[in-house]
């Protein structure tokens, strides 16, 4: 069984290695720059292009044609994971290239994943595929089981930037200038099904990587010591990662395993410099 994922699924070499996902690149355009997001693009300097546009970013998800030929290419039965619906066309296009693949190979099971997430949720779910399979799960057992999850699972970030929020038209500038001028910074969450919702607010990144926290501790309170894993994405900041795991690991006494892993050009779209973003 393989996995194949979008790439704003955020696994660094060792986690592809790992795993042995296949990635579907989405591709990303700044002004008139078009970047695929094959794990190839440079951060630092397309953050630098992303701040000095004064135009939208703007996102492509792989084609249904280019899933097809993955799903054709993966040995075995396949599962797919996508980022959420709400946010982008890549789970339609992936369910349409699963139609496309079974007319050549009614035989193989696929299953797409809508991950109801992004970034750290997407690297959450594929980890817990690789899992089960791993563990010898049958093919439903492990749609059942990652469906469960996706139906529980919490996505909390802070970001340090609003720019392209407001570029994108997601938040007015009079709101982001604001929010500049008192030092605010939001923290977000999925709503349960895919959309994004802000949860609260705090004076700085401090503050609201603080909230985050406690926010993982309320939600995980009462669940056996350790028992549970959590995924940090960080978009060119591993030092405010490694402080956040460690924020959690001395507030959060559930959280057991915690993978920090580096933002995707995709997920770095979203993030911004200096965005956190945790799953679990």
């Amino acid at each position: 069984m393989t996995i194949l994922a979008d790439s704003c699924c955020d696994l660094s070499p060792e986690l592809l290695k790992k795993t042995q996902a296949k990635i579907a690149p989405l591709t990303i355009t700044i002004d008139d720059t078009h970047y695929v997001d094959d794990g190839t693009v440079d951060i630092p300097p397309y953050l630098a292009a992303m701040k000095a546009s004064k135009n939208p970013v703007r996102s492509a998800c792989p084609s249904p044609d280019l899933y097809a030929e993955d799903i054709r290419a993966t040995e075995g039965d396949c599962f797919i994971v996508t980022l959420s619906a709400k946010l982008s066309g890549s789970h339609n296009a992936a369910s349409l290239g699963v139609q496309l693949a079974q007319e050549d190979m009614p035989e193989k099971k696929v299953h797409v994943f809508d991950s109801e997430s992004a970034s750290a949720g997407e690297t959450y779910i594929a980890l817990m595929i690789h899992d089960l399979i791993a563990a010898g799960k049958s093919f439903e057992q492990i749609v059942e089981l990652v469906e469960e999850k996706i139906r529980s699972m919490h996505t909390l970030f802070v970001l340090d930037s609003l720019d392209n929020l407001v570029k994108n038209g997601r938040i007015s500038r009079t709101v982001a200038l604001l929010a500049n001028v008192l030092s605010i910074r939001l923290l977000m969450s999925d709503d349960g099904h895919g959309a994004i919702k802000n949860i609260s607010k705090a004076r700085g990144i401090k503050g609201a990587l603080t909230q985050m926290v406690e926010t993982c501790r309320k939600h995980t309170e009462g669940l056996a010591a350790a028992s549970q894993r959590l995924v940090i994405s960080y978009c060119n900041c591993p030092e405010r990662a490694r402080q956040v795991r460690d924020m959690i690991r001395e507030k959060c006494p559930a959280i057991g395993e915690i993978i920090l892993t580096p933002t995707s050009a995709l997920s770095s779209m979203y993030a911004n410099d200096g965005g956190i973003v945790i799953a679990y």
